[in-house]
């Protein structure tokens, strides 16, 4: 995938994602003006993935493993759950975390189904639509499905 693809752009911060009332979560499923921007990211890597596979969504988890008064550790777990056509239920975890500490003071990840198919140890971190067609590339070439 190109480069330019692979992180924000202004286009990607200026969306606001809405889920259906049917999918379980623990965040709001529309966006607010006051809203956190992270629920945002987070309701995009669910509706992102079901667009890129076609699947429905199911559920979608948010979670700061850190509490937010540790200023030396920032981090973000984001459950995206959709379940395709055929059946097949995807689980997507996106990590993203930012420490003042050693070994990687920045770092992201993405798993599906429990592969990690992508990860990185810098500041720029991927949008929503790249973590939903790694989740589909992944899933064609890895997981044959």
């Amino acid at each position: 995938m190109p480069e330019d693809r692979l992180w924000f752009t202004p286009y990607d911060w200026s969306r606001s994602y809405v889920l259906p009332e049917s999918v379980a979560c623990n965040i709001p499923h529309r966006g607010s003006l006051d809203g956190y921007g992270a629920w945002n990211v987070a309701r995009g890597v669910l509706v992102e993935l079901c667009r890129a596979l076609p699947a429905t969504p199911v559920s979608l988890l948010y979670d700061e493993p850190v509490l937010r008064h540790d200023w030396m550790r920032n981090a973000i777990r984001i459950t995206a759950h959709a379940r395709r056509a055929d059946g097949q239920d995807v689980r997507v975890i996106y990590r993203s975390e930012r420490t003042d500490a050693e070994p990687w003071p920045e770092f992201w990840s993405v798993a599906v189904n429990g592969l990690i198919p992508a990860s990185g140890r810098d500041v720029r971190r991927p949008s929503p639509p790249w973590i939903a067609h790694t989740a589909a590339h992944t899933l064609r070439t890895e997981l044959g499905r």
